[in-house]
């Protein structure tokens, strides 16, 4: 999987580059592990970039790439994810987050889990007006104002 930033791959998305149904567009689009059709893998990703398209904070946008994950659970049926991940490998255990969406076992729609706080979910919301605030205005601040902290 290519290393994109998310500045990039929202990007790409809006040229279409996402747009093909096989798997190799769909993998360049970052899918890395999957339990449902190939053929389902481009709507969910047209669905997530719906969170994707939103982001709007730079530290965000400019220092990580993406990668798509639909989990399988044992007591829950199938939900996708998309993580976070640093450029800069060396800061994963500080920065690295993740976005659940429609996940059974968590209290909202969306879902935020962490490094930071063990990857325990540290906010969820059915809103996605809500989750993007959080993202934006948030998580993106608070991310960055630790890394600053640290030089």
């Amino acid at each position: 999987m290519k290393k994109i930033t998310v500045r990039e791959w929202i990007k790409n998305y809006k040229e279409g580059k996402y747009d093909k149904e096989n798997r190799e567009t769909q993998i360049e689009a970052g899918w890395y592990d999957w339990f449902c059709k190939d053929s389902s893998l481009r709507n969910k990703t047209k669905n997530l970039s719906k969170i994707m398209r939103r982001i709007t904070n730079d530290f965000i946008l400019d220092n990580y790439y993406i990668w798509f994950k639909n989990n399988c659970p044992c007591a829950s049926p199938l939900y996708d994810d998309v993580r976070f991940e640093p450029l800069e490998n060396i800061q994963r255990n500080k920065l690295y987050f993740v976005i659940v969406n429609d996940c059974g076992y968590e209290k909202g729609k969306y879902a935020v889990c962490a490094a930071r706080y063990d990857y325990k979910t540290e906010f969820y919301t059915n809103s996605l007006k809500e989750l993007m605030d959080y993202i934006n205005n948030t998580l993106g601040p608070e991310l960055e104002e630790s890394i600053k902290k640290e030089n």
